[in-house]
């Protein structure tokens, strides 16, 4: 009996192009927060040839995310939260990649049989923020009840890096809570091994979505200059990279976060040799 396959953030970029990779596992479940974005993926999914189905969810809301979790009862396969924004606010950003990764985790662990995979995404920026060590007690304790607002409030206690201060608020949020992400996913490694699944994240450089086209043109040109190869990732790259890992095999590999970015944390960080 082939498992089905679920996908939070399914909609489009990389979320889309792995919901389509993986119809090749059995049937696919995508969510999304916006109905119209929601009804456009199934369609390209049908005309994939992919079983699909669509349910709406937010996952920065539990209540929405657990309906989602028990619409879908019977997963017993691969998981993917492909769900997260790099703007629109600080209340937006911590609630989508921080609250919203912890109850994507918390909402599926339950339906999870062994050798099931769930994967988070992540992103490079998550490398090159460390948190503080008040930061790092507020995410050994993800399920406090204030957790939201004493994770806001540590990040705006944050001196903003000379580098980042041109690109405004929201790049001091969206870098620390891809660290989260990072963390949080390592957090999980022995509860998710308990049950026989495993868990991993995965941090995306820059790929030729519709989130990164919202730059301007010189913006996205530059960013493609500053990888080893010159370019953007392609969704589909990742989608493929991703669908290799949830493969047979691979049953090693649980507790990481893995990097697909052209190159770009190697060259920033560590000397490149002539």
């Amino acid at each position: 009996m082939k498992k089905l396959q679920v996908v939070t953030g399914g909609t489009s970029g990389m979320g889309l192009a792995t919901a389509i990779a993986l119809g090749k596992f059995g049937p696919v479940l995508i969510g999304g927060r916006n109905e119209r974005r929601l009804a456009d993926a199934l369609s390209k999914l049908e005309e994939a040839g992919v079983e699909a189905y669509g349910k709406s969810v937010d996952i920065a809301d539990r209540a929405s995310l657990d309906a989602f979790a028990a619409y879908a009862a019977s997963i017993a396969g691969n998981v993917l939260n492909a769900a997260g924004v790099d703007a629109g606010g600080a209340d937006l950003i911590i609630k989508v990649n921080m609250v919203g990764t912890v109850n994507f985790v918390e909402a599926f662990l339950p339906y999870l049989e062994a050798g099931a995979r769930l994967v988070n995404f992540s992103s490079i920026t998550g490398y090159f923020v460390q948190p503080t060590p008040e930061e790092k007690e507020l995410w050994d304790s993800p399920n406090d009840p204030e957790f939201f607002t004493k994770v806001k409030a540590a990040i705006q206690n944050r001196e903003v890096p000379e580098a980042m201060r041109h690109m405004g608020e929201d790049y001091l949020y969206y870098p620390i809570s891809k660290t989260f992400t990072q963390y949080y996913t390592r957090a999980n490694t022995l509860r998710f091994g308990r049950k026989g699944c495993q868990v991993f994240s995965i941090a995306p450089g820059a790929f030729d979505t519709p989130m990164l086209r919202e730059s301007p043109d010189e913006v996205i040109a530059g960013i493609a200059k500053g990888t080893a190869l010159g370019r953007l990732g392609k969704p589909e790259e990742m989608a493929d990279f991703i669908v290799r890992l949830l493969e047979p095999g691979h049953d090693y590999l649980t507790g990481v976060d893995l990097i697909l970015d052209g190159g770009k944390f190697g060259m920033t960080t560590a000397k490149q040799l002539d």
